[in-house]
């Protein structure tokens, strides 16, 4: 079976680049795959890794027919072609007129843009959409994102997660020495990319009323459209607890096992997801998560695994109470990372991808988990 993966970039950061990478990675083990990016910074292959190749700059939208040339140039080559992400490879493959075509989405079709570029950005991808969509069978990595996307061909396969990285993770003290953090205070770690629907006020505010706790913030803060000023914004209105801050900048996926061995547990503030790569990180590695009582959170975070809050208030009483009760901390950690391991390996992950390629190549009679139209 020969599949073209695309993807926007993957030089970028972000749980979908990281996401998508692994994944893509596990599947080239069993099919015969080549990996499409555009460069966010104009590096080249040899930087980025002999699996990707780099066919131009991520820009818009002009990133958008290097990639359509791309595989246009390859399309008669392949099987099938997977598109990682919904505003460069999709329109990409989409214009190349690719067939089979799987699109690969860890968020909501429209509120996605709309969180970024409100009323113009709702309406652009409502009216762009039904193209976009057309013909293609769309993977969402959580259920709550199956109504959005109407009735059209929607398979669910949850994002997998590479638990062995964490098993191999470094204790707390050795971490936190590594990352320069107190030895004798609690240590409340983040990550992701430091944007408004991330919503990290509400870990300042934290931060303020639990002066005892550190926060250790690892994530690109300078992401373009918003630049910086974002998370400016929020640190000038927390000046007194800047010095409890810790900011790694954008981490490589290979040091965030150290990142959250370093941490008490995990909050996640976050608005708008689907199934985020860190909470599913922080469960692998045996962190109790606190997260925003969302669709996306209350997926995941059940019977136990985790616990949501609804107002600072209840983010504050949660972290206080597992601070103060180590044993249930732990206890929550270890189920989560019990969770992962049974049902969020990536392994599983490619199985079910390997699956769904097959049902569409009419190598088996159906395409598993797919709704009626």
């Amino acid at each position: 079976m020969r599949v073209l993966f695309a993807i926007a970039h993957v030089d970028k950061g972000g749980g979908q680049a990281i996401q998508s990478r692994q994944l893509v990675e596990r599947l080239s083990r069993r099919v015969d795959g080549e990996f499409l990016a555009l460069s966010s910074t104009g590096n080249s292959a040899d930087t980025l890794g002999a699996d990707v190749h780099i066919v131009g700059r991520l820009r818009f939208p002009g990133g958008i027919l290097d990639l359509k040339h791309a595989i246009a140039a390859r399309r008669k080559e392949v099987d099938l072609v997977q598109a990682l992400d919904s505003y460069y490879a999709l329109p990409g493959a989409r214009l190349a007129r690719a067939h089979p075509l799987v699109l690969r989405s860890g968020a909501h079709p429209i509120e996605d843009l709309g969180s970024r570029y409100g009323a113009l950005g709702r309406m652009a991808m409502r009216s762009v959409n039904p193209w976009l969509l057309s013909g293609t069978t769309v993977v969402i990595n959580a259920e709550h994102l199956r109504a959005p996307y109407g009735p059209r061909n929607v398979v669910c396969i949850p994002n997998g997660v590479d638990t062995a990285r964490f098993r191999a993770a470094p204790d707390r003290e050795a971490a936190r020495a590594t990352l320069g953090l107190p030895s004798d205070r609690p240590v409340i770690a983040f990550t992701g990319k430091i944007i408004p629907r991330k919503n990290v006020e509400d870990l300042y505010w934290l931060a303020r009323e639990i002066p005892s706790a550190h926060l250790l913030l690892a994530g690109n803060d300078r992401e373009p459209y918003y630049g910086d000023r974002y998370h400016r914004t929020v640190r000038e209105a927390f000046p007194d607890v800047l010095p409890r801050v810790h900011l790694t900048g954008e981490v490589a996926a290979e040091r965030i096992p150290t990142v959250l061995a370093a941490a008490d547990l995990f909050v996640f503030p976050s608005r708008l997801e689907g199934m985020p790569n860190s909470v599913l990180e922080a469960m692998a590695a045996a962190l109790p998560v606190v997260a925003s009582d969302s669709p996306a959170h209350r997926e995941l975070l059940t019977d136990g695994i985790g616990r949501l809050y609804r107002t600072r208030e209840e983010l504050a009483e949660t972290v206080r109470q597992l601070l103060a009760e180590p044993e249930t901390a732990r206890a929550v950690g270890a189920r989560a990372r019990r969770v992962v391991e049974q049902t969020h390996s990536l392994d599983a992950a490619a199985d079910r991808y390997l699956s769904l390629y097959s049902a569409l190549l009419g190598e088996s009679d159906r395409v598993p988990g797919v709704a009626s139209p």
